[in-house]
């Protein structure tokens, strides 16, 4: 079977039968290419483990969860790429399973014998099957439970059904990943981005405290801000009506520090009010180069006033590096807090490896987790934006 029509089949089955039905839509889809064995994996919240969906099709035993790290599915998972060994029973290939930038999943087919069309049709059907398991999700919760390793907070549940966007962009001129912990349990930290012609727009967040109140007051700043934002108001103006409605729903009981900007992407130019957040990081090349500062507004809630919009102007290739404190001030009981200027080596050693954005997020959280050596007293975010330079 040709690939359009190896796609074809596959939409037609997917649009018509029930999204549990996943699996076996790609190994009919698969079959005539000479397929002889299929498993989807998605990746869990903690992105530690690829949890396989529904049952594989094919010689391979039930359904078993596979560690990103030390497994050739996890490797195609960290590079996004197509990647391929040959076992006793033919060849196995791993694709990576996005949406756009987003990092969904990885497929893993089985064949007789390999060539370079079964690896790029490996390569289009796990693009495909990332726009398909985005839609299943809003009729099914099975993909959603086997992304879960544990039980989620309510909080939680607000924060990655309800609030968040893709943790994951990318377009000609612009890249952005973000990554948020504890997964399970998260509570006040958010963020929110949005493309419109020459500028994007981004919002990094965090509410006071890690409870279902910090959810929600993530919740009315996130929509206050959107709602700025799809009016045209500048940013000045939007952190003012933010501020004002959330000390209309809170009284001065809860307040939300961050930052909300935007990025010429033109030019290169960056704009953001600082609400009493901790001040971003610039890389150039493999180095931070600089820590742009804006005089800080009181954080949302508080009563804001007149606030001061900072200017930077990055060059072609710069990434930019937003952080929550609960990141640098992440501790072993009695230990050292884990720092800005250990956060600056680890972000200055994982972008000379040349990973992606998404990658070099996972890879500064894990070393968070291992820093504090137990579960996090407050939650742990980051942002990170890339400018490639003018499209």
């Amino acid at each position: 079977m040709s690939q359009p029509a190896t796609v074809t089949d596959l939409l037609q089955r997917a649009n018509d039968r029930a999204p549990d039905r996943l699996v076996a839509d790609v190994a009919d889809a698969l079959a005539p290419a000479g397929a002889t064995h299929v498993a989807l994996y998605v990746v869990d919240y903690a992105q530690e483990t690829l949890q396989p969906i529904g049952e594989p099709v094919g010689p391979v035993g039930g359904p078993a969860p596979v560690r990103i790290e030390g497994s050739m599915a996890g490797r195609s998972f960290q590079t996004q790429k197509v990647v391929a060994a040959e076992t006793s029973e033919g060849w196995r290939v791993w694709a990576p399973i996005r949406e756009r930038a987003e990092q969904i999943g990885v497929l893993e087919v089985g064949f007789a014998r390999r060539d370079e069309a079964s690896s790029e049709l490996c390569e289009d059907l796990g693009r495909l099957i990332g726009h398909l398991v985005r839609t299943a999700n809003r009729y099914t919760d099975l993909i959603e439970m086997r992304r879960r390793r544990g039980d989620m907070s309510l909080a939680a549940e607000v924060q990655w059904d309800m609030l968040l966007p893709p943790l994951a962009f990318r377009c000609p001129g612009l890249a952005i990943a973000a990554k948020l912990e504890p997964a399970y349990e998260v509570g006040g930290d958010a963020f929110d981005y949005a493309v419109n012609g020459d500028t994007f727009s981004f919002a990094f967040l965090d509410a006071m405290g890690h409870s279902l109140r910090s959810s929600l007051g993530s919740a009315v700043v996130l929509a206050g801000y959107r709602h700025g934002r799809r009016r045209g108001l500048d940013l000045p103006t939007t952190a003012c009506r933010i501020d004002e409605s959330v000390q209309a729903e809170f009284d001065g009981e809860l307040f939300v520090t961050g930052h909300i900007g935007q990025l010429d992407l033109p030019t290169g130019r960056l704009e953001w009010v600082n609400a009493g957040h901790p001040g971003p990081l610039v890389a150039r090349g493999a180095h931070v180069v600089a820590q742009p500062t804006v005089e800080p507004c009181l954080p949302l809630g508080l009563g804001i006033t007149d606030p001061v919009v900072g200017e930077y102007h990055l060059e072609p290739g710069d990434r930019i590096l937003y952080y929550s404190d609960g990141v640098v001030e992440a501790r072993p009981s009695g230990g050292q807090q884990f720092g800005v200027e250990r956060l600056v080596t680890l972000f200055e050693r994982h972008l000379g490896d040349g990973l992606l954005a998404a990658e070099v997020l996972r890879r500064v959280v894990v070393e968070v987790f291992g820093h504090r050596a137990d579960a996090l007293q407050d939650d742990a975010s980051l942002m990170l934006i890339e400018w490639p330079g003018p499209e």
